[in-house]
């Protein structure tokens, strides 16, 4: 693959972005402390967790899904704690069947979609390989392994839609990047164990850009190979983005890939219109990595150390800097609700970024059917490949968790605030790798796995609760900050707390009480003029304790006023005519829909920002 860097550098140095060339306002560094919970798994003969599931749907919520990449490897399932300094973790492990040299296991990405985690859908440099947790006997669980792709060290991610159809990335000729393809497997019925002669048809849809291989700037180590992102849109199976390395111009493209006509379409979105935010990052190039947020946003990491979003509806594109990322390696990206994480393998680092900044307007290729190669519209080609059917050995046990404080830095730019954790500060981590969002916790916390550390014996995977320096949109109320861990055996510096968030979650102290969990919405800023009103819809469920409804205006004299009304339009709660703020609250609302009024009493227009509150109680 190093043709593939040469071209990339080349172009790079020969085609700068006009951002480059721009003065950028210097950052400004703060130096903190955050705390960490690492889990150590015995590894009997395997070694660095790998990839996660990355859980941007909201579907394992305290449950982490990952592979080893070395020796006999594992796809392990841990459930730790709800608080997770208070007991240990319980694991559940499956083997792969065993690789052909090398040995390296790819992307583990995503399960069938649904909430059981049914199946398993694991990815490596020879084949796709699936294990189905619950069919097991006393010799495993069933294990299909279809054999489709030439050994290679570059190994993509894959991506499952709602009908378990595996779509991955890969080339017949990884020297050839316009030979690579889009590929389809839709899984049959496990048949019996070690049936040979039986064959599965593959889709395959050639579109070029070196899609499903990693281009190489020299920086990657113990991260190698990256994930080559692939991803089916959420609310449209039909729609395939992926990650193309090399591109056509050396910088590389986000990819769209629409299945439902023949020949597919394509779309492609080129790194090298995007502006380089912070010019000591240089271009944006190679992109790796690829997931879609709960809005539809699309996120990718690069090999330049930028993180970047595509909204495909509106082809608006944005790249965030990542401190240090000409020293980078990202690996994986993680998008939550408001902030997205990452990993840095070659700073040790596992990080999130309030992205900031403007939009820009990339138009996309679009490809042409007349064109007999890539970019021309492709169609489908139907090989078969052979399928194997085994038994995936089970193993089980506990690990306690660990508490820990590593140093923490709060970057603000101008492209975004960047909050990372040092990982080999006063510990033995080194290359993070997956990471994925808790989304049973707050906001700003990440499970993720170590790649390597002093200790051989193990399997490392740990939880971060990141600092929290500004509000956002979609706070998850989290009430356990200190994660279970208490006085006497708490680490000094292990609680983070802001002005007006003790509970560091970004839910303020205002509506946020330690026994009860609130569920927020803070709505944009909109124009609300002289004697209008707005109305927004709220929900009460059988368990609700009350609704909390909150307007604020950005000119504190500004006379508003917010009022509830239940589903018959009576007013059940409402405050008193208030410059610059308001609060209504209804305790103990009855089940069923309510409407939550803002009101402008002022002679002068305003611009206000409405929070809505449904308090309920925890759930044990």
């Amino acid at each position: 693959m190093k043709f593939f860097a040469l071209i990339a550098s080349a172009v790079g140095l020969l085609l700068p972005t006009a951002a480059a060339a721009q003065m950028a306002q210097p950052p400004v560094v703060q130096t903190r402390t955050t705390h960490i919970v690492e889990f150590d798994l015995p590894a009997p003969a395997d070694a660095s967790p790998g990839a996660m599931i990355v859980d941007s749907q909201g579907q394992d919520n305290n449950r982490i899904w990952f592979v080893t990449r070395l020796g006999l490897q594992r796809v392990i399932k841990l459930e730790p704690t709800k608080s997770l300094m208070k007991g240990s973790a319980k694991w559940t492990s499956w083997t792969l069947s065993p690789p052909l040299p090398p040995a390296s296991t790819g992307g583990l990405k995503r399960i069938r979609g649904s909430s059981d985690r049914r199946f398993i859908f694991v990815r490596t440099s020879d084949n796709i390989q699936r294990i189905d947790t619950q069919a097991c006997n006393a010799t495993g669980c069933q294990r299909t392994v279809w054999e489709d792709q030439v050994g290679s060290l570059n190994v993509s991610d894959l991506a499952v839609d709602n009908r378990n159809n595996v779509f991955t990335a890969g080339a017949d000729d990884p020297t050839q990047p316009n030979t690579s393809y889009i590929q389809r497997l839709t899984p049959g019925p496990f048949v019996s164990d070690g049936v040979l002669g039986v064959m599965a048809t593959v889709t395959r849809w050639t579109v070029g850009g070196g899609a499903g291989f990693c281009v190489d700037l020299g920086r990657t180590i113990t991260s190698f190979p990256c994930l080559s992102g692939v991803a089916v849109h959420p609310y449209n199976s039909n729609l395939i983005y992926y990650a193309e390395p090399q591109g056509d111009d050396g910088f590389g493209n986000i990819g769209e890939l629409n299945i439902s006509t023949t020949p597919a379409t394509t779309r492609r979105w080129h790194l090298s219109q995007v502006p380089t935010p912070d010019p000591q990052g240089g271009p944006v190039q190679q992109p790796r990595q690829l997931i879609i947020d709960s809005w539809g946003i699309i996120w990718v990491n690069t090999g330049s150390g930028h993180l970047v979003s595509l909204d495909p509806n509106t082809n608006k594109m944005r790249a965030h800097t990542i401190p240090l990322a000409a020293f980078s390696d990202p690996f994986g990206i993680a998008p939550d609700d408001d902030v997205v994480g990452y990993s840095d393998s070659g700073n040790n680092k596992v990080g999130m970024v309030f992205p900031k900044g403007g939009l820009t307007f990339v138009a996309p290729v679009r490809c042409l059917s007349s064109n007999p190669v890539p970019p021309g519209c492709p169609n489908p080609t139907f090989p078969q490949k052979p399928v194997l059917f085994e038994r995936a050995a089970i193993d089980s046990g506990a690990v306690p968790p660990n508490g820990k404080v590593v140093t923490a830095t709060v970057t603000d730019k101008q492209d975004g605030v960047f909050v990372e954790a040092q990982l080999d500060s006063g510990n033995d981590d080194a290359s993070p790798l997956g990471i994925t969002p808790v989304k049973s916790k707050s906001q700003g916390t990440f499970f993720y796995a170590v790649g390597a550390t002093t200790n051989p014996t193990i399997d490392r995977v740990g939880f971060v609760r990141l600092p929290m320096p500004q509000r956002v949109k979609h706070p998850r109320d989290d009430d356990d900050t200190d994660d279970g861990c208490c006085s006497p055996i708490q680490p000094i510096g292990w609680h983070n707390s802001e002005l007006g968030d003790d509970d560091d979650d970004g839910l303020g102290n205002e509506v946020d009480t330690p026994t009860a969990n609130e569920k927020a919405t803070i709505g944009d800023p909109a124009p609300l003029g002289p004697g209008q009103s707005v109305d927004y819809p709220v929900t009460a469920s059988p368990t609700t304790l009350a609704l909390i409804a909150m307007a604020t205006a950005d000119n504190v004299l500004g006379q508003i006023t917010v009022e509830i009304y239940d589903a018959l339009g009576v007013l059940v709660a409402g405050s008193l005519t208030a410059p610059g703020t308001a609060t209504s609250t209804l305790v103990l609302p009855a089940t069923g829909s309510y409407t939550v009024r803002v009101k402008n009493y002022g002679m002068t227009s305003i611009t206000h920002t409405p929070t809505i509150v449904v308090r309920e109680p925890w759930l044990p």
